[in-house]
């Protein structure tokens, strides 16, 4: 077994690749070049050019010098990973970021004869973060330069292969050092524990689509717990077996996968914050769930308003929102009210109240008007400018870093942490609210298209308000419909104090989905001009190229 075998005694090989892109199954691997040797340096070299099943892109030409007459008459995929395979039977594989390069090997591999390639690899990149602490960059040209190796990296894969090996070479001399004898002893160090155990995981996305969609994670008892959405479900997925990321904990539990195919990556999007917030998976941080939304309200019935939290949504009174967090509104409206002399209570006053005990008033932290006389004028003053700090928070947030300073230089550091603290809840509560009203106001249409089909999403007040499916000829006769109804009737604009939590959630998956950029987005002008556009970017009136925002990137 090669993990168990003494590094003295094992031969390893150093492999790369070059290819169309980033994403096995999708994209095509167009040169394999590997070097076989031994501590003792005995060297073998294998060096393949590929015949890939697309054009290769320009970037990827002016990369690599590799051409599509250079591949031509390349050897199939099939074949060359074979042989490949056979090449590098009873060594140990050694990669620089071993991720990219063994999901395309495996891949094909699996492809061919249902094999993956034997585990464990080394990976150069994580070895000489952890030996080089101090260097600069961890490229292969930038290591190979630090370290003085004969080969120089060029971007071609028999170069960059040997130049792996004797980067390997290198450090291992240093490995001795933390009592490191064996392959799977040197594996750990590198980062990659349980690297096989991990691997039986890719047969779990054997069967799954490179088709966007949610995936689900269950555990042996059927529980699910992680939920996840993909451009491709089959990558994706698979990242999760390769050792050496924060979710190897995630994957080490992994017995089953459930994925479903949508029609697009916003619908995804939305269907993994539904499925998150119905299962509530233990390896989904609490930011994939829709969470309640708190507001700060003010009782203006009343001649002295109290301001305090109440959750979302609410139909009347002067409402401040929303904010994702009961923390941040509970600590910053604490801190209006000491800053400004507000009330503590918003009860109603009259006698009962006069007779009612209160710590507040007996402490002296409440102005009290239902036992003290307080200036109505004076007081609505105080109160205004405590809602100004929502429009313009300098003063109060230089107040507030005065006041933590001089706390803690007297020694009063209980004091010190409510400032502290008061800081950092306007910073978030500025922050969410923000984020919120951008959101809101984005009005635009995302059309996003598969395999000749389309979905068009038009988003209102950063809700989906309607979305079309299928392909041109099905879509094009209802555009102006949809875009009247949804843009340019009366529907009142949406109001975020009105929302509940799954709206709320809702607004936040589209923003983050627009964050991401995988999709043509039309703007909303006026209505001729909107329609032209928006028929022209699905090419129905005239073909044109596709902008796409994003670039889907690999490991």
């Amino acid at each position: 077994m090669p993990g168990c075998t003494p590094l003295a005694d094992s031969t390893f090989v150093a492999v790369d690749l070059e290819t169309t892109g980033c994403r096995p199954g999708r994209n095509s691997i167009i040169e394999i070049g590997a070097v076989r040797f031994g501590i003792a340096g005995d060297v073998q070299s294998f060096q393949r050019l590929v015949r890939p099943d697309e054009n290769i892109p320009y970037a990827v030409e002016a990369l690599t010098g590799i051409t599509d007459a250079m591949v031509r008459h390349g050897s199939d995929v099939s074949e060359a990973v074979l042989e490949f395979s056979r090449f590098a039977e009873g060594a140990v594989l050694v990669a620089h970021n071993y991720t990219f390069d063994l999901s395309f090997l495996d891949h094909e591999l699996e492809a061919v004869d249902g094999r993956l390639f034997q585990r464990p690899v080394i990976d150069t990149l994580n070895l000489a973060r952890r030996l080089r602490p101090n260097a600069r960059r961890y490229s292969l040209s930038a290591l190979a330069t630090e370290l003085g190796t004969p080969t120089v990296p060029n971007h071609r894969a028999g170069s960059d292969a040997r130049a792996t090996g004797e980067i390997l070479r290198v450090l291992l001399a240093d490995v001795g050092a933390f009592g490191i004898r064996t392959v799977e002893e040197l594996a750990t160090f590198c980062g990659l524990p349980d690297q096989e155990r991990l691997t039986r995981g890719l047969a779990l996305t054997r069967d799954i689509p490179d088709q966007p969609g949610v995936f689900l994670f269950r555990d042996v008892q059927s529980r699910v717990i992680y939920v996840g959405h993909a451009k491709s479900l089959r990558s994706r997925t698979r990242q999760y077996f390769y050792a050496g990321s924060s979710t190897d904990r995630l994957a080490r539990e992994v017995a089953s996968i459930t994925a479903v195919r949508t029609p697009s990556q916003l619908d995804a999007a939305l269907i993994e914050r539904r499925l998150v917030d119905r299962h509530g998976p233990a390896f989904n941080p609490a930011a994939h769930r829709s969470r309640a939304a708190y507001l700060i309200k003010v009782d203006t019935g009343s001649a002295f308003p109290a301001l305090r939290v109440v959750e979302a949504p609410r139909l009347r009174g002067t409402l401040i929102g929303p904010f994702t967090s009961r923390w941040t509104a509970l600590n910053l409206v604490d801190r209006l009210t000491d800053e400004f002399g507000l009330r503590r209570c918003a009860r109603r006053l009259g006698p009962r109240l006069a007779l009612t005990p209160c710590g507040a008033r007996e402490a002296g932290d409440c102005p009290a008007p239902c036992v003290t006389p307080v200036d109505r004028a004076d007081y609505a003053r105080r109160l205004a400018r405590s809602l100004a700090v929502f429009d313009d928070a300098a003063e109060f947030r230089g107040l507030l870093e005065a006041r933590q300073a001089t706390a803690a230089n007297a020694g009063r550091y209980e004091a010190a942490i409510r400032y502290r603290d008061g800081l950092r809840a306007l910073e978030r509560a500025l922050s969410a609210r923000g984020a919120l009203r951008e959101a809101v106001a984005h009005d635009a249409i995302f059309v996003e298209e598969h395999d000749g089909d389309f979905v068009v999403s038009f988003i209102r007040g950063g809700l989906r308000a309607a979305v079309l499916r299928g392909d041109r000829g099905r879509i094009a006769p209802k555009l102006p419909e949809t875009l009247r109804r949804v843009f340019f009737d009366s529907t009142p604009p949406v109001d975020l104090l009105r929302l509940g939590p799954e709206k709320l959630g809702e607004v936040l998956a589209i923003a983050s989905f627009a964050a991401e950029g995988v999709y043509l987005e039309v703007a909303v002008a006026d209505q001729a001009r909107t329609l032209s556009r928006l028929r022209m970017a699905m090419g129905v009136d005239r073909r044109l190229p596709r902008r796409r925002h994003g670039v889907a990137s690999g490991g």
